[in-house]
């Protein structure tokens, strides 16, 4: 994803001055959608844009009219570019003292422009793929043993069969990982090894640490072999390896253990979207609705980002659907029908479930679940689809 336009002005007092650099950055190959050539000749307006802005500031002998311009723009995140005599110390020291770090001399302009604009609008396509890209689904078990790995792991799956969806599945259990298992996959580099080198890594490199499932899954596991504390893991360098899966990935899937730490708290915070796997029994509700109010009143995690997935469901089992939502009143919960057989065959042989039993009646429950957690922009509902008694 890239911004392939950008909103320009120019801003100066000679008309001519500002029609050559629009055609010159024009002709440089700059696609420029808006173009607003302001000759300075008596109050300055305001102006607000978007991030996706340049504004060039031509500055006359004294300066402190354009510069004005500066202090009066109402939106700061806007690139500034000043062109103007560089022997000039007061000008200089006006542009530094306003926040302005490109400082071209009005004699060169012609031959450094376009390098500046073309970094700045790299900087800005870079911002732009890290608000943008990335859809964060985090899976986590209200009660041990409730099929979360199972569930992350095919929703991945389906997710990544889906047109032009890159998706890279995290395995964040550093002791008892099994996301490796249901690919039948043995890490070469692990987790912890990119976390630790997150400050040598790009878009490139993370990629050596990953390993490929398909053309568009990628998969991040911790050691098969060497247990890791939680605490070992430095959670601000992780975060920094989840942006940088962001920029590269339109899908990240993370199997989260259910251990309240301070990388739980950051996982969970960033989640655009966060499953509680629970199974049929009042010890797994009760469980799930703790974690619940953990999420929502600890950590203030809006609710309508939380579901609840019923995995083995058996609509003969004496705890029904309705239970569930009496206990915790809500109703934003699917189920995952119990079928034992298919599911332990996939995990024998190390594949998919939705990938050796496509057709199944499991496997379609898992579509509905991927496809509804799979929106890159997902919209918050206007109306809570918790309601809680007594939080």
């Amino acid at each position: 994803m890239e911004v392939n336009k950008l909103n320009l002005v120019l801003i100066g007092s000679e008309k001519d001055v500002l029609n050559k650099q629009r055609v010159l950055l024009a002709d440089q190959g700059v696609l420029i959608s808006e173009v607003v050539c302001q000759v300075i000749t008596g109050a300055i307006p305001k102006y607000s844009y978007d991030d996706n802005v340049i504004v060039i500031v031509n500055l006359t002998a004294n300066g402190l009219q354009e510069l004005k311009f500066i202090e009066d723009l109402a939106n700061k995140k806007s690139a500034m570019i000043i062109i103007g005599e560089q022997g000039n110390v007061e000008l200089l020291t006006q542009a530094l003292r306003a926040g302005v770090k490109d400082f071209i001399g009005e004699k060169e302009y012609e031959d450094k422009l376009l390098g500046v604009v073309s970094n700045i609008k790299r900087n800005i396509t870079d911002n732009f793929k890290s608000k943008h890209v990335g859809h964060l689904n985090v899976f986590i078990t209200a009660r041990g043993g409730s099929g979360a790995s199972f569930v992350a792991s095919n929703v991945a799956y389906l997710l990544s069969k889906e047109k032009e969806q890159k998706v890279a599945i995290v395995d964040l259990d550093l002791q008892f990982g099994s996301i490796g298992l249901n690919f039948n996959i043995i890490p070469k580099y692990t987790l912890a090894e990119a976390v630790k080198a997150i400050g040598e890594l790009d878009t490139v490199s993370l990629e050596a640490y990953m390993l490929k499932y398909n053309d568009n899954l990628s998969l991040l596991l911790p050691s098969a072999s060497e247990i890791l504390l939680h605490g070992e893991i430095n959670t601000s360098k992780l975060e920094s390896l989840l942006d940088l899966l962001k920029v590269n990935f339109n899908q990240i899937v993370i199997d989260m253990p259910r251990l309240i730490d301070p990388m739980f708290g950051m996982v969970m915070e960033r989640a655009d979207r966060i499953t509680l796997v629970v199974q049929q029994s009042l010890a797994q509700y009760r469980d799930a609705l703790r974690l619940i109010k953990i999420l929502n009143k600890d950590l203030e995690i809006p609710l309508d980002k939380i579901v609840i997935a019923i995995n083995r469901f058996d609509p003969k089992s004496s705890f029904r659907i309705a239970d569930l939502k009496s206990l915790i009143n809500h109703d934003k919960i699917y189920i995952i029908t119990s079928d034992y057989e298919r599911v332990e065959n996939a995990s024998n042989l190390g594949v998919p479930l939705c990938e050796s039993s496509s057709k199944s009646r499991i496997a379609k429950d898992l579509k509905k679940l991927a496809k509804d957690l799979g929106g890159v922009e997902l919209k918050a509902e206007k109306k809570s689809i918790f309601r809680f008694f007594g939080f």
